[in-house]
Order: structure tokens, then C-alpha cells, then sequence
């Protein structure tokens, strides 16, 4: 493959690759938590139609030592007949501005077409597995899944969530220890990212060390949008190989779009100090939500 060498002067760069008909979008971030997030339209194909729709915040520190390191994104739950799909709704809206976008457009302002997290989980779909897609750089993963049973204990204690009375439970999962907040006043038996189980509706989420958090902000009782699914060429994995994938990428970002993409980037100051340092490997802060991918 044919190496391109771009030279990376500010803080946050992008840079555009591709023709007039499919463009895409990579950005740089540089510092101490460098990334690369891309955006490029893609055909979506429909799996179904959401009657009601709950929004999440949700929230994870990428440095577990520091509070103030707090990652956020607004997150939907589209609840549909015998599915659901939980997303990022930033993401929903750029795939929207991305399929009405000229290439001039996207070429003005690429800041507008990135961000958001790049995971979808789909519920029941197929029918009795979870399906998640995922993305790192250019690469698009889809992780099936039986549906994990999620042992709860009910505990004392209640909390009202957007007006309706919620009651507490605990339980572990995937290496981590949580407290959830469910409803039974409303009539769906479901919750953010793959929580699930419980005798109502999951309203909140967090781990005890409040790492990971899932809070609902909101509902629409009375949706009508359609749940699509992206229509790429997956490679298809297993999750914990994708985990491993995962972290080969978050500890070597630039070598991770190198060996992929073919892209070489420069990272210079505005001084035009050379600073190939900020694109060598580093030791993640964090660790993912699952963190039993470890053990196997």
C-alpha cells in the first residue's frame, strides 16, 4: 500500500481523503489522549421502528486517578416491536447531515461531521443475541452475541428519576459492580447499553466506582423513526478479539491508522518543533467497560 504523509500543525486537525462522490473524514487529536475518529457516509438499512425512544447521558472518566477527565455523550435508546437499538444520537444526527451534504460542504466544516461514540447495540436482533457494531478509524467490527443473563439483587433504597419512582438493584457484570434505578411505571422491560433484566424499566446505571455511568434525561413516548443498522463490509469478530483490537489501537493510535489507512502523520507545533513524541505509544489510563476480555 502507498504510504500518504500529512503534516499535522495544530492542536486538532483533520484531514480529508477520497473523491468528490465518497468523501471521508479522519480527525486528529492531539495531547496526552490522542485519538482518530472518522466520518464518510454509509448506506443504512431499516431492521425496524422505534414507538418510543429514551434518551441517556452517559459518562466515563478516560483517567480513573482524575475526575475532571469525564468523557460525555447524549446517548438514545430506540425501543421498537421485539427490538431495540441504543446509539449515540450525536452520531444519528451526522449520518442525517452527512446523506444531505455536498462534498463542498463537508470539505468546509469537517469538524461538523465527527464525534460521537462510535458503538451501536442492538437488542434481540438477531432474534435471542446481541449485535454490536463498532468502529476504530476505518475499520467497521460486528460482535454477535447470545443475550447475557444479568444476576440482580433487589436492595433497599428508591430515587425519583424524571418523575417516576424508581427502586434500586445491584449486580455484576463483566468485572464490574453496579447500582441501577428501574421503574414499573413504564411499560417497557429494557435499558441503556446491554442492561436489561429487571422488573421495569432501567432509568439509571452507574458502577460503584462511577466510572461508567448511564442516566436517562429524557423520553418520547410517542416516536415514529426508523432503527437502521449501517450497511458496510464488517469484520465480523468476537468480543473479546475486538477488545484486543481495541486496545492495540487506544495504547498507538497513529501506528494503528499507519498500518491500516496507509496514512503518515507529521505532528508539528505551530513553532515548528517536530514532536514525534506525541505519537508514540503510551499506557491507557482507564479501562473499558468490560474489562473480563483480559481473562481469556
Amino acid at each position: 500500500m502507498k504510504k500518504m504523509s500529512f503534516v499535522l500543525v495544530f492542536v486538532f486537525g483533520f484531514i480529508m481523503a477520497g473523491n468528490s462522490q465518497n468523501n471521508q473524514i479522519i480527525s486528529i487529536k492531539v495531547g496526552e489522549q490522542m485519538s482518530v475518529n472518522s466520518g464518510m457516509p454509509v448506506e443504512h438499512k431499516e431492521i425496524g421502528t422505534a414507538v418510543m425512544e429514551f434518551m441517556y447521558d452517559y459518562r466515563y472518566l478516560r483517567d480513573t486517578a482524575d475526575i475532571n477527565s469525564a468523557v460525555t455523550d447524549r446517548m438514545v435508546l430506540q425501543v421498537g416491536y421485539g427490538l431495540s437499538k441504543f446509539t449515540s444520537y450525536r452520531v444519528m444526527l451526522i449520518d442525517s447531515l452527512i446523506s444531505v451534504s455536498t462534498p463542498d460542504q463537508i470539505k468546509a466544516n469537517p469538524g461538523r461531521y465527527v464525534g460521537g461514540e462510535t458503538f451501536s447495540l442492538y437488542k434481540n436482533y438477531p432474534t435471542g443475541k446481541f449485535t454490536t457494531t463498532d468502529k476504530i478509524v476505518t475499520d467497521w467490527f460486528l460482535i454477535e452475541e447470545l443475550i447475557p443473563t444479568q444476576e440482580w439483587s433487589m436492595t433497599e433504597g428508591t430515587k425519583e428519576i424524571l418523575g417516576y419512582k424508581c427502586r434500586r438493584a445491584t449486580c455484576n457484570f463483566r468485572g464490574r459492580d453496579y447500582i441501577a434505578y428501574y421503574t414499573d411505571e413504564i411499560p417497557v422491560a429494557d435499558g441503556p447499553w446491554k442492561f436489561g433484566g429487571l422488573p421495569g424499566f432501567i432509568m439509571e446505571v452507574r458502577d460503584i466506582h462511577d466510572h461508567y455511568s448511564f442516566v436517562c434525561v429524557g423520553i418520547n413516548s410517542k416516536a415514529n423513526r426508523q432503527i437502521t443498522m449501517p450497511e458496510v463490509e464488517y469484520n465480523k469478530t468476537s468480543r473479546e478479539k475486538f477488545y484486543r483490537t481495541k486496545y492495540r489501537y487506544d495504547i498507538n493510535p497513529m501506528g494503528y491508522l499507519e498500518t491500516v489507512s496507509g496514512v503518515k502523520v507529521h505532528i508539528i507545533t505551530p513553532e515548528g518543533k517536530s514532536r514525534p513524541d506525541l505519537a508514540q505509544p503510551r499506557k491507557l489510563t482507564y479501562d473499558y467497560i468490560e474489562t473480563d476480555w483480559k481473562n481469556y
